[in-house]
């Protein structure tokens, strides 16, 4: 019976590494289309104030095509609030500009040993360990970066859009779901 058991996780373990596998591999497809279309900068005008969008407009092009995609899922699932479309937007203003390879590495690394990639992150620093370090503190520098140019709501759903025990949050929990998903 134990032997069945510890076969079922293994088989389920390796089912959950393929589909994350599937995932990131779909994120770096993603990203070789990072231009947003007509009708979407409109969207972005109509629902970004004019210092959200200059943070928006700041961001990686395949972040924003990314934060497009969770706005959109989103609005497939549902009717999400202006307050929750503006947040799923400037999710991952925190990022900053990188090169592609910085962000597969950080996955790549985080795989082998989340330790080990922990340990090569610098604040402050140019390259690959900043690139680490934005990537992990991403919600925290965006929520700063946000706090003087929207909604103090806006800011809070940014900074735990990433937590692994998120707080029971409805719209919270809509964006770590859309986010997680595209």
């Amino acid at each position: 019976m134990a032997s069945r058991l510890l076969a079922t996780l293994r088989r389920l373990r390796v089912v959950l590494v393929i589909s994350h596998a599937i995932y990131r591999v779909r994120q770096v497809w993603i990203s070789a289309r990072p231009a947003l279309r007509a009708s979407e900068v409109l969207i972005v005008r109509e629902r970004l104030n004019d210092a959200e969008r200059a943070l928006f407009v700041a961001m990686d092009p395949r972040d924003r095509r990314h934060s497009m995609d969770v706005l959109q899922l989103l609005r497939q699932r549902g009717t999400p609030s202006a307050t929750l479309e503006t947040a799923a937007l400037l999710h991952d203003i925190g990022k900053g500009q990188m090169h592609l390879h910085e962000r597969v590495l950080f996955v790549l690394i985080g795989v082998v040993s989340s330790r080990l990639r922990h340990r090569l992150e610098r604040e402050g620093q140019r390259g690959l360990r900043g690139a680490f370090w934005r990537l992990r503190h991403h919600p925290e520098i965006g929520a700063v970066l946000l706090n003087d140019a929207s909604t103090e709501r806006v800011c809070w759903l940014v900074l735990h859009h990433t937590d692994r025990r998120p707080p029971d949050d409805a719209e919270l929990l809509e964006l770590i779901a859309a986010d997680s998903v595209r």
